[in-house]
Order: structure tokens, then sequence, then C-alpha cells
């Protein structure tokens, strides 16, 4: 762990990655714990059961963009490289692993990046991201565009992590139209988030709640129990919205 103020070594001991990284911070050291959410994939073919089930509120929307080789290279090395548009627009670089176990940051009041736990049916995966607000009219086409408009911090992420990524093969992979809605259901899950993703030739539709991250198995049961005591059919193949799409749609 470096000494020097305002770093911090965030470090995935044995991960499928090798991965540390370093990102600003106050120089105060403590244990911290990931956040955690629980995401349930559902038939997106019951989406206006899922909003009436769960009394939704007004929904927000936007595009995603997400970025990849043709033989997605990142994703099969656990990075992300996401754009959204819209009113909560922002740049996101995530680099996530499938070891739970080492989601332990060494930081409080970190100004930029977010270490999270995500329960995925039966997968539990940790990642680290950050993100940077954009507000930009212009598209990012290319990967070497791409590139150019990471901020720093994200950069050096990137290099921290020693994935390799080679600018050139990068292009958007697919391009999302995303809807959202929040509801706060009776019962322990204070607050749940309905997520739909459509794109030419396919959508997926995703509930999803935070969670302590020691309690997310327990949550977890309860938005499947939710999902499955409302009729809403879940989807047998339980994956991160984001895998699925750059597996199943292209531009």
């Amino acid at each position: 762990m470096t000494k020097n103020r305002g770093a911090l070594a965030y470090f995935f001991p044995g991960s499928t990655l090798a991965l540390c990284v370093l990102l600003l911070c106050d120089a105060v050291n403590a244990q911290h714990h990931c956040s955690a959410e629980v995401k349930l994939l559902v038939s997106p073919q019951q989406i206006q059961q899922a909003l009436a089930t769960f009394r939704v509120g007004k929904p927000s929307y936007g595009q995603i963009y997400l970025y990849d080789s043709e033989n997605l290279d990142l994703l099969s090395q656990g990075l992300i490289l996401r754009l959204r548009t819209g009113v909560k627009g922002d740049l996101t670089v995530k680099v996530r692993s499938s070891e739970v176990e080492n989601c332990r940051c060494s930081v409080y009041r970190v100004k930029a990046g977010k270490c999270e736990v995500d329960f995925v049916g039966s997968q539990v995966f940790t990642s680290y991201s950050i993100s940077e607000a954009w507000k930009r009219a212009e598209d990012v086409d290319s990967g070497p565009q791409l590139h150019s408009v990471l901020g720093t911090e994200q950069v050096q992420v990137l290099l921290a992590s020693g994935i390799s990524v080679d600018w050139r093969q990068i292009t958007p992979r697919a391009k999302i139209q995303a809807t959202t809605w929040d509801a706060h259901p009776d019962g322990p899950l204070k607050k749940v988030t309905i997520e739909l993703w459509e794109w030419p030739g396919g959508r997926i539709l995703e509930l999803s709640a935070k969670a302590k991250s020691q309690n997310g198995a327990d949550a977890m049961k309860i938005l499947r129990q939710m999902a499955e005591g409302h009729a809403l059919n879940v989807e047998k193949n339980q994956v991160t919205k984001t895998a699925f799409v750059l597996r199943n749609a292209s531009l």
C-alpha cells in the first residue's frame, strides 16, 4: 500500500485479473466494504406486468453505447467501456472480477471511483469503476477518439490494471435505448430499480436493489421471491446486462 497522500491501492489478490488499481482519495486508512447490488433478469415480455407490480414512478430515458473489439477482447479481460447520454450522462471505465472475497477497499471519502459487489443470479462479481460526467453532444465513433476523451484517473486505472487495449480495434458494439423506473415496495427492500435495455433485434429487463455486501445473498433471495410471487418469469440465463448485450447485439 502506497503511503503517498492522495493515493490508494485497490487490490484483488489472486483474482483472474491480477488487478491493482491506484486512485485518488484522502490519506485516511480504514477497512471499507464495497457497496452491493443484487440483479435479476426477468422476461422483457412482462414489462407492463413488472411496472404494475412494483408501482413505479416516472421513467427516465437515455442512450448507452458499449465499446469493444469485434472479438470482445475487453469483455474477456473484464474491462467495460460505457458511454451513457441523457440527464445522467457519464463515461465509465469499469474493471470487473469474479472474486467476491477480494472486494475490500482500504479507503475513506473516495473522491473518484466506486467499489461494488454485484450479485447476478447465483454469480457474484466485484468491480471497480470510475465515471466522469458526459455533457458533450458529439458521438464517439472510434477507439482512438474514446481514448482521447478519457479522464486522467480513468487512464490511471487502465494502466494499473494491466489490461491490454488495442484502441484501433475498439468501436461501438451496441447502441441501447435505456428506460429506468424506481419503485419503493413494502418489505425489506426499500427501493427496486427496473431497467429496460432495447436495441435492434433484442431487449433485456432487469430488477435490481441495493444491499450490504454481507447480506447480498439474502437480498437476492428476497428479490427473486418478489418476482416469482408476482408471476414474473425469471430468466434461466442470469448474466450481466453488459455481457448479454455485447454477445447478442452489434452495430
